[in-house]
Parts: C-alpha cells; structure tokens; sequence
C-alpha cells in the first residue's frame, strides 16, 4: 500500500513539475546562490562564516513558510480540479506565512526533544505531527491547534507516512552523497544539490496524500 502512495506521489510531481518548479526554484536558487557564494569566502573570511551561516538560516527560515504554504495551496488547487497560476499559489502562502512558520518551530521543538531522549521518540513524533502543515495552511487553524489535531488524525497512518518518508528521506540522501563524493564542491554539485532540494518535495506531496486519505475518513 505504500508503495502505491509513493507512485502516486511521483505520479503528482512529474504531471505538475513545471507549476511546482515555478513555486518552489526561484526561492531555492536564492538560497542555493548565497550558499555558494558563501563557501567561495571561506578562505579569505573566516571570522565571518558563523555570522553569515546564521543569516543563511534565517532567511531559509523566513522563506520557507512562503513556498511550503505556495506549494500545499497548489496541491488543494488540483485537488478541487482548478489548478492555481504561480503568483496566486504564492500570494496565498504569504497569508498563511506567520501561522505556518510557528508550527514549523513548534513542530521542530518537540522532534528535537523527542531526538534527544532517543532518536525512536524523535521520529514517532515527526511523523505523527506530519500533518500539523497542512491543517494550519488549508483549514486555516493555529499553531498549537494543527499540531493537536495532526497528532490525532495522523495515527491510524502512522507506518504508512513512516514507511514512505524513509524511502523518500534515505533515497534522497544516498543521491546527496553520491553527487558530493562524485563532484565534490563545486558549482556543479551546488547546481545538482538544488535539484535534491527540489526533489525533496516528494516528501510533502507524499504527507499531503496521506492527509487528504484521512479528511475522507474522518
């Protein structure tokens, strides 16, 4: 059964690859350009790399929520059968910024808790707040309300969404190693490390999936 959801999700990207690369690329290459420029300043600059890494982070931070609430509004669009253009995908994400950049941290905090009792608790929570995004993006709920609700509807999905986020989440990361150690670093292996990154939304369209399976069931 996982496996199907997984081709389904594969199935979503490759149909609408074009409309999710219009989404999510332009904040990616930003992201992606300023971390390369980075890396060609380490051996002038140094004393200023941990000043510029916590910039990187912020920034990827602040837009992330953007293109992650973009891209689910998308996903609902074709969905509902009338697929939204770029600009009003992305006008929607900046309304849902604030709401969804909390529950991003919330949800961080408490897999990080979880990581450092064990890494087992880390990932049983992971995945049963997996669904915290979408219920704060679509059903327009607050932080602590989407993480609460996720926590419920996610359970009778459980293996499922873990099954499916490990092969995604390892097969992702075994492609990461192999352009790094064929490469090395270079504008080559940032250029293919932005595709990973891209890819990686694999990992959102398979959770949406799942999401959608349980708004039916409930």
């Amino acid at each position: 059964m996982t496996l199907e959801y997984l081709r389904q999700a594969l199935f979503f990207f490759k149909s609408h690859l074009v409309a999710l690369a219009a989404i999510q690329l332009p904040f990616l290459l930003i992201l992606a350009l300023l971390k390369f420029s980075m890396t060609g300043q380490i051996s002038d600059e140094m004393e200023a790399l941990p000043s510029s890494f916590v910039f990187i982070g912020l920034l990827e931070l602040a837009l992330l929520p953007l293109y992650w609430g973009a891209t689910i509004f998308y996903m609902k669009s074709v969905l509902d059968g009338n697929p939204l253009p770029t600009l009003q995908a992305i006008s929607l994400g900046i309304s849902s910024w604030g709401r969804l950049l909390i529950t991003y941290l919330l949800n961080g905090l408490a897999v990080m808790a979880g990581l450092i009792m064990l890494i087992i608790p880390g990932v049983f929570i992971g995945v049963r707040l997996s669904f915290a995004d979408y219920i704060c993006v679509l059903e327009g709920k607050g932080a602590s309300t989407s993480l609460k609700q996720s926590w419920g509807q996610s359970k009778e999905f459980f293996w499922i969404l873990l099954q499916g986020y490990l092969f995604i989440f390892v097969s992702l990361f075994l492609l990461q190693m192999l352009i790094e150690k064929a490469v090395g670093s270079s504008g080559i292996s940032i250029l293919l490390s932005l595709v990973i990154d891209f890819c990686s939304i694999l990992i959102t369209i398979f959770g949406f999936r799942l999401y959608t399976l349980s708004q039916d069931n409930s």
